[in-house]
């Protein structure tokens, strides 16, 4: 039978660092696990969104909420006050950032050829 002294002992240990986790597309994967990885610049785009670039892309940065916590950990080693080698959660991190790859459009022309209809709700509403 097993007692409540087996396992891994986890403490927590939080680092006063600032983490993100940046969930990223498989062709900006690709690009940096290749022979020759790019440099990759962060900007200020369009309505002071920030976007990163790299040779061949521009990404607008978006931060998500997850409903589930994720904890970053790291061994921990013993301590006087913690003697029993084990594992520490130094950060939870309830954000993610994804990258959303921006489609460059070249407008012509910016002569609108239908009448503006509104918003949504507008548009609907009405017959409701």
């Amino acid at each position: 039978m097993s007692s409540q002294n087996d396992g891994l002992p986890f403490y927590n240990a939080p680092d006063s660092s600032g983490f993100r986790l940046i969930e990223i597309p498989a062709e900006l994967e690709t690009l940096l696990e290749g022979p020759a990885p790019p440099v990759l610049y962060l900007e200020t785009g369009p309505d002071d969104m920030a976007t990163l670039r790299s040779p061949e892309h521009t990404y607008n940065l978006r931060q998500k909420n997850t409903s589930n916590g994720l904890f970053l950990i790291k061994p921990y080693t013993p301590s006087k006050a913690s003697p029993q080698q084990g594992i520490a959660a130094i950060a939870t991190i309830k954000e993610t950032v994804e990258l959303d790859r921006v489609n460059k459009l070249i407008i012509m022309d910016r002569t609108p050829t239908t009448k503006s209809v509104g918003k949504w709700h507008e548009k609907f509403g009405r017959s409701r």
